[in-house]
């Protein structure tokens, strides 16, 4: 039989769980699955014990939170499900087993997938462009309920999987669908950091030697950036490639003309046609890439991608988890700041006095 409900007096104790229970006429467990919006727990019923922990000044404890969670997570879990990896490049391995974006979106995926009790599976989409349907069947039948889908190549976006029926979280903003999750560098954070590091080195001419393809793929999030960097450092020069791919004819034009002190790039052979033209890095010019590895002799910005695809895969457990619908109308956007990574392409940082 459902209790009254006490008067407001602080010597009545806490309000805890079993209280709450107590005076809903229902198992402590009820609540805290209905303090949770477990979906195993009617709508009406959830509604009407949420409504009487306000009435009743519930407050949870977070340090019993913090505590429990860290409990959940050290917790081994059985295997639950398999979550999909779909990627649409060129071919179907051109990005595995090398050190790479892609590659370790995979690898923290599936690192923490299986700490969370999945399988992350990689499926081509290549493979089924004649029929894309037939991927999503296969999807199906095999029971995946989630998939994570990396960035599109700049040159072909196109992506004609059904996402629906599937919880989805996509790398960047390549993929043009709405009502996506998605997981992004920080890439305003990333060109800043950039430019701060040149400035400090003593660069006052930078060259900007990216595509407008290049800029697309972020939702022209570079330029952004770069507008920033120069509020903050305004007797500095600039110059941008301005074509619209990063090509070796054109880039190698450009450096003649411009003549940068250093160079922000994107493209993976820039630093091999700046030696084809006899300049040496860091003695004739400064060189910083924009997506470096954490181990490279190249000076950069490493965007964290083996993060990115850890806090992705929980997000998408999460979605999973929770049977919450792509379709909600609440895309959550999260970016991950890189770090700099010294290399050898840039001169030092001066001695501090």
């Amino acid at each position: 039989m459902k209790k009254s409900k006490p008067e407001n007096d602080d010597s009545r104790g806490p309000v805890t769980l079993q209280v709450i229970a107590d005076h809903a006429g229902v198992t402590r467990a009820l609540v805290s699955m209905a303090l949770h919006n477990s979906p195993k727990v009617a709508a009406a019923t959830r509604e009407r014990i949420q409504a009487l922990a306000r009435e009743l000044g519930y407050r949870p404890n977070p340090m019993v939170r913090a505590l429990m969670s860290e409990v959940r997570q050290r917790r081994k879990r059985s295997f639950q499900a398999k979550l999909g990896f779909v990627t649409n490049l060129q071919t179907a391995d051109c990005w595995l087993g090398k050190k790479g974006v892609y590659a370790e979106y995979f690898m923290g995926a599936q690192q923490r997938g299986r700490e969370l009790g999945y399988e992350v599976e990689h499926f081509w989409l290549g493979e089924y462009r004649a029929n894309p349907s037939r991927l999503s069947d296969i999807l199906q039948a095999r029971g995946i309920p989630g998939l994570l889908i990396p960035p599109l190549p700049q040159d072909d976006r196109t992506f004609d999987l059904d996402l629906s029926g599937f919880r989805v979280v996509a790398f960047g903003y390549s993929l043009q669908r709405s009502n996506i999750h998605r997981f992004c560098n920080h890439h305003v954070q990333t060109i800043q950091d950039a430019v701060e590091q040149l400035v400090r080195r003593g660069y006052r001419h930078i060259g900007i030697g990216l595509g407008k393809m290049e800029i697309e793929q972020v939702n022209y999030l570079w330029l952004a950036g770069l507008a920033v960097a120069r509020c903050r450092f305004p007797g500095l020069k600039i110059s941008f490639l301005n074509t619209k791919k990063v090509e070796r004819a054109s880039f190698q034009k450009w450096i003649r003309r411009t003549k940068p002190e250093a160079v922000i790039c994107l493209g993976h052979d820039t630093h091999a046609w700046l030696l084809e033209l006899g300049l040496r890095t860091p003695e004739d010019i400064g060189y910083l890439h924009l997506d470096c590895r954490s181990d490279a002799q190249i000076s950069g910005m490493y965007q964290n991608t083996k993060r990115l695809g850890i806090a992705a895969v929980e997000l998408l457990a999460t979605l999973v988890e929770g049977s919450i619908s792509s379709d909600d109308g609440k895309p959550r956007y999260v970016m991950v700041n890189s770090d700099f990574h010294e290399g050898s392409t840039l001169r030092p940082l001066p001695a501090e006095a």
